[in-house]
């Protein structure tokens, strides 16, 4: 009957995953509607909210960042500075180590000075590589020394496939991240005020240094930017573009809609024309487009598993009521699900369950957890409970310890111990009983004999 229930238990998982939706919690296919592709080499997108991954294609694959690298550049200098109005003096060195790279640059000079706060801005908002070598100096003492602050720091928060070779993102063959590296460093950098303040500027007047006017960056992120009809998304608010020949192009950022919040990242991006509209586009700013627009229209926090629903079933030992037990589910558990799936669309695997239970067990009592699964992906996890009282039967708790007793191999061997001493106690006994009759047959003849010898001598 045992082994009936956890069959029985097992096939209703199994068929439940059959019925479940043909949309996977990686929904490039879902995206990818009216045969409009995603067309970079590495694509993510990940709730901001519960960390679910939504999107993912490639993006445990290390890939050259481009000027995405400056995410953490900025991120190390935010992690070690008290005071973003502290006046920093450029470093000639900065600019030279940059010479003949044709890279882009903010225009800062040799002996500028400027705030720490300033740099950022003209690290962050016109990708400016003479900025980035310029904080790797002050910060590091020498631009080396600053790439191992940056790939300290990088393990420190949890990058797992991450190695930089410098603080601006120009190509070298080892000079390479994840998308989902580089999703752990954004995150780690919007803790920052400044640093989310700074990216989602589409614009920003830098004050006038020693050395240069009042000038006007411009962010080259356009989908924060209104006058870029084809990119601009209302609900972006930054982060960062990048651009090699190595890398195509690439971008991070995150959007907000609702109360929902996204962070995408796209790398390896071309230009063509993937809209059929004759003109060529940047792809890492259309695939992020996509991606934000189908989870903003689809994507909504469901309730996949109800407070008290029925997970499975397990044995239950030494109750004469019933043979098996309900587990439940303790709480309400909520996911982001495309929109009309509930908990009539999930399945569950059980996880720390033990194979069966014991009477006597109460109502509500802690057994274990179960994965929340939507199309062949957990979404969530589910704390299980006993669904119902459950009494101990005396007599089928004794019957069950007897046989526990009888079948171990100790008592086997005590009991033919035992029932060898007592056939050779009988055996014995027979033995020394024959002896007994033995002897008083011999003393009868014995004393027979002497009796008629007696009445003879009369």
């Amino acid at each position: 009957m045992k082994k009936l229930i956890i069959f029985l238990c097992t096939l209703t998982i199994v068929l439940s995953s059959l019925i479940l939706p043909v949309s996977a919690q990686n929904y490039i296919g879902s995206v990818e509607t009216n045969d409009v592709k995603l067309n970079c080499q590495v694509d993510l997108l990940i709730s901001l909210d519960d960390g679910s991954v939504i999107v993912e294609r490639n993006a445990d694959k290390p890939y050259a960042p481009a000027s995405l690298t400056k995410v953490m550049t900025a991120l190390v200098v935010l992690k070690n500075t008290e005071d973003l109005n502290r006046v920093m003096t450029v470093s000639p060195l900065a600019l030279e180590s940059i010479a003949g790279t044709g890279s882009s640059t903010s225009g800062i000079k040799s002996g500028e000075q400027m705030s720490i706060y300033n740099m950022l801005c003209a690290l962050l908002i016109p990708s400016g590589n003479d900025a980035a070598a310029a904080l790797a100096i002050e910060y590091g003492g020498t631009i080396d020394g600053f790439v191992k602050m940056m790939n300290d720091t990088a393990k420190e928060i949890g990058c797992q496939n991450t190695h930089f070779d410098n603080p601006h993102g120009l190509d070298t063959p080892t000079h390479k991240t994840t998308a989902k590296d580089l999703a752990i460093m954004a995150k780690e950098a919007l803790k920052f005020s400044a640093f989310e303040t700074i990216v989602a500027q589409k614009t920003y007047i830098m004050p006038e240094t020693n050395m240069n006017k009042a000038r006007q960056l411009v962010n080259t992120n356009f989908l924060i930017n209104s006058a870029y009809v084809s990119y601009y998304n209302k609900n972006v608010k930054g982060i960062k573009t990048g651009s090699t020949e190595n890398a195509g192009r690439c971008l991070i950022s995150y959007a907000s809609k609702d109360g929902y919040n996204y962070l995408a990242v796209a790398m390896g991006g071309d230009y063509r024309d993937s809209d059929g509209d004759g003109i060529e586009e940047n792809q890492a700013f259309m695939d992020t487009n996509k991606m934000y627009n189908w989870a903003f229209k689809n994507l909504k926090y469901e309730v996949v598993t109800r407070e008290g629903q029925f997970i499975c079933s397990l044995p239950l030992n030494y109750c004469w009521d019933s043979e098996s037990i309900r587990l439940v589910a303790l709480n309400e558990v909520m996911a982001l699900v495309p929109q009309g799936n509930n908990s009539e669309s999930v399945s569950f695997e059980p996880y720390d369950v033990p194979e069966s239970v014991d009477a006597p067990i109460k109502k509500g009592d802690k057994i274990g957890k179960a994965k929340i699964m939507f199309a062949g992906q957990q979404i969530g996890t589910a704390d299980l409970v006993i669904a119902e009282d459950a009494n101990m039967s005396v007599l089928l708790y004794a019957k069950a310890m007897i046989q526990r007793v009888t079948s171990k191999t100790v008592f086997k061997i005590i009991f033919a111990l035992v029932v060898i001493l007592v056939v050779a106690y009988v055996v014995m006994f027979i033995i020394s009983n024959n002896r007994r009759r033995k002897k008083r047959a011999i003393k009868m003849v014995k004393y027979n004999e002497l009796q008629r010898n007696t009445q003879k001598k009369k």
